[in-house]
């Protein structure tokens, strides 16, 4: 079994857990708090109605339908998410066997297989940057890189998991190229989860203007925290990794 608690980032995993604090009745309205993307009548975050991973498949119609989650590959734990059209980020101590594909699935279900051919780990970073055989097509979404100014405490992130389900947690410290979240007070518990193994290397993103921007992957449980990459040298070690890789 993989070591899924780094310690290098322990120090970042707030005390609190989703059980502290009030929870917000189910009629609430999450707009009033900065989570407007939120239904005012509680919603689980199921991605899919039905999962196939070679096949076709059903995008769930949800709160979550709002947001393009198609440049996620869900087909296994060890998640696989896209920052261009060949290239994919991992948890570096959670790395997919090459030899299982990297599957897509576009808005309309329809699956796009890949496999990695080359993957670097980032010295220093709990990432690593795959190499895909093939580009994706355009109705696969890739992912720009959060901002630094957009990581501010307190801001609301979408959280991933190996479930395929969407949870709502929000940023508690932000410390180099490292980002830890806590839960929202206050958020119906149904928004909320602890972060358990098999979760690590999946995605979390900041929602502006309607868009996913990619904030980190996932390398501790709890809340979450792991690499921050609105960091201006971990986004500059992962260029590096890509052009060595090459096109």
């Amino acid at each position: 079994m993989h070591r899924w608690l780094v310690p290098a980032l322990l120090f970042l995993i707030p005390s609190c857990g989703p059980g502290n604090g009030p929870t917000m009745a189910v009629g609430t309205d999450p707009s009033q708090s900065g989570l407007g993307f939120l239904p005012k009548s509680a919603e689980k975050g199921t991605l899919f109605r039905y999962y196939q991973p070679r096949a076709g498949s059903a995008w769930r119609n949800n709160w979550t339908s709002s947001f393009d989650l198609t440049g996620v590959s869900w087909n296994d734990a060890r998640c696989a998410t896209l920052i261009a059209s060949k290239y994919v980020v991992m948890a570096a101590h959670f790395i997919r066997d090459p030899h299982s594909p990297v599957m897509f699935h576009d808005k309309k279900g329809n699956p796009c297989e890949r496999y990695l051919t080359n993957v670097r780990s980032l010295p220093g970073y709990d990432v690593a940057v795959g190499k895909l055989n093939l580009p994706v097509p355009p109705e696969v979404k890739c992912y720009r890189f959060a901002n630094a100014s957009d990581a501010t405490i307190g801001r609301p992130v979408i959280i991933s998991d190996q479930t395929s389900t969407l949870s709502v947690h929000r940023i508690a410290m932000v410390s180099g190229a490292a980002v830890a979240f806590e839960p929202v007070p206050g958020l119906n518990p149904i928004y909320q989860r602890n972060l358990i193994v098999g979760d690590s290397g999946h995605p979390s993103f900041i929602v502006k203007g309607g868009d996913l921007l990619l904030l980190e992957t996932h390398t501790t449980g709890g809340p979450g925290a792991g690499p921050f990459y609105g960091d201006a040298q971990l986004q500059a070690a992962i260029r590096a990794a890509m052009a060595e890789m090459g096109d």
